[in-house]
């Protein structure tokens, strides 16, 4: 049971939740993990807007996900969990009552807290990742940015992080500068990944490992437009599913092969920390 947290001390755009949607939702196709996905942002719709179809849809909408009476869809779940754990009734059961069920028994998500940012729900956060990994194989967390309580404290019980990098000379170096003296210099739990990724700029993954000279894997996920889209149009589910037909030389296949092997790399790298135990 591994929990696995994307971040970055980049304040830049990353592409780290449309990364972490990516992840979620391939490992769930893919491999026969029971996968949670969560945020850390406040008010934040991101989620929604990648796995609910419009309003248009909405009759399509419970078979999409499977929503029951007891699962309460993934724009309110967080919140009232909040509310159960506030009276010590929360177990690690019955968290998927309150996920949204994108695939049944293979993907659930839970949004980030909907209200005001309150003193306790850093600790509530943490409480709830370390229950989920008691029921999920894998929890991987969308992390607030940068170097802040909460992403001290829940990078702190990850097993893994994958590192978000764009290729902007500031983000390299912040990565690099991170990696040999900084926050993330004694970690060694690393998976890196290129977000957004041109093959046409000058800071290639190859030039990029050769320049800071580092050791971390730096896995490239390049730009594809259909996918942002899908991630606009609550249309994530149809666009994986139909990708896993398509041929080497569809235009985006070289996107599909990216997430496929930063999910290996994620993988790779749970087995390796589990090992070191």
């Amino acid at each position: 049971m591994a929990i696995v947290s994307f971040w970055t001390e980049d304040d830049k755009e990353t592409g780290q939740t449309s990364t972490a949607i990516a992840v979620a939702t391939q490992m769930a196709i893919q491999h026969n993990k029971k996968v949670l996905l969560i945020s850390t942002y406040e008010n934040n719709k991101e989620f929604e807007a990648a796995y609910l179809k419009p309003k248009a849809q909405k009759t399509n909408l419970l078979s999409l996900l499977n929503l029951t009476k007891k699962s309460v869809g993934i724009e309110s779940g967080v919140t009232g969990l909040m509310k159960i754990e506030g009276s010590n009734k929360l177990s690690p059961e019955l968290i998927k009552d309150y996920t949204g069920i994108i695939f049944k028994d293979r993907l659930e998500v839970l949004s980030g807290y909907d209200g005001v940012e309150t003193p306790t729900i850093d600790a509530f956060y943490v409480s709830l990742i370390k229950k989920a990994s008691m029921v999920y194989d894998i929890v991987l967390v969308d992390l607030k940015k940068g170097i802040n309580e909460l992403a001290q404290d829940i990078l702190t019980i990850s097993d893994v992080l994958v590192y978000g990098m764009t290729q902007k000379r500031h983000s390299i170096e912040n990565y690099a500068k991170s990696r040999k003296e900084g926050y993330t210099s004694k970690m060694n739990n690393i998976v890196g990944y290129i977000g957004r990724y041109d093959k046409f700029s000058k800071y290639t993954q190859k030039n990029i490992i050769r320049t800071i000279k580092t050791k971390d894997s730096l896995f490239p996920i390049v730009y594809n437009t259909l996918f942002s889209d899908a991630c606009d149009e609550g249309l994530v589910v149809d666009y994986f599913l139909k990708m896993q037909t398509i041929s080497d030389k569809d235009r985006n296949a070289k996107f599909l092969l990216d997430v496929k092997e930063l999910i290996q790399g994620i993988l790779y790298k749970i087995d390796e920390m589990q090992m070191m135990r």
